[in-house]
């Protein structure tokens, strides 16, 4: 039996019942105008239905997805992907807040619906499969930040390994710079292998504070990546956005 070769693919994630995010659209240079792709495209479309859908277009697409298939809405602000080659860790600041920061383990069933209620207030909907399935990731660690007066929590964020043997960050969000540092920190400081090959992160220029702190910390920014939408523009609470989870799968 002959192995099967992917001509193309596209993604049409469901995030809730109002709601389609589409990436990963891709043909083999070699076997595009053959129709290919309209036929990807018009699967994951009919799977997206009547929603609300966000997409992500490279640049010299942007019009087409914008004025010609149907994604009219673009918002004011742009993804910003994000990369060092190493990672100093000199660079992080000596950080006295009053926070604990802790793994975050399918174990802890209390704390692990508590991040889940936490992105839910972030995102505006819940993802209450994301939490569990990151924890669950090969090659990831995912960490948590509560106060440590009232054990509230005030931030998580992820890691993993990338197809680049590096790392990438997503998501993370924080209800500060500061949090998000310090989650930051510890969760390089947990996977050793980003300080040698590198992080790759996700903002989005909106959040000043995020911009800053990857300027501040040595990454490199590669240009704005536009955000489109079929009817209107979702929003979340985009100051507590410092790394998106996926620029393909995820609408934050």
């Amino acid at each position: 039996m002959m192995a099967s070769l992917v001509l193309g693919a596209c993604a049409g994630v469901l995030q809730n019942e109002d709601l389609a995010f589409v990436g990963l659209y891709v043909v083999k240079s070699a076997y595009r105008r053959h129709g290919i792709g309209r036929k990807i495209w018009n699967a994951v479309m009919k799977r997206v239905g009547d929603r609300n859908a966000g997409v992500n277009p490279v640049s010299e697409q942007l019009a087409n997805y914008r004025d010609r298939s149907g994604f009219p809405v673009q918002t004011s602000w742009c993804s910003v992907v994000s990369n060092t080659s190493s990672m100093d860790m000199t660079l992080f600041s000596a950080n006295d807040l009053d926070i604990n920061v802790q793994r975050l383990t399918l174990k802890d069933n209390d704390t692990l619906n508590n991040v889940i209620c936490y992105d839910a207030d972030v995102c505006g909907f819940s993802r209450g499969n994301l939490v569990p399935l990151l924890c669950n990731q090969k090659d990831s660690i995912t960490m948590v930040a509560l106060n440590a007066d009232s054990n509230e929590i005030c931030g998580y964020g992820n890691i993993r390994k990338n197809i680049k043997n590096g790392a990438i960050v997503g998501p993370l969000y924080a209800d500060s710079a500061k949090i998000a540092e310090r989650i930051l920190y510890e969760l390089v400081k947990a996977f050793p292998i980003s300080e040698v090959e590198g992080i790759m992160m996700m903002a989005i220029d909106c959040n000043l504070p995020a911009m800053k702190m990857m300027d501040k910390l040595g990454f490199q920014n590669e240009s704005g990546i536009a955000r489109l939408y079929r009817k209107e523009e979702v929003h979340i609470k985009y100051e507590k956005v410092f790394s998106q989870h996926n620029l393909n799968f995820s609408i934050f």
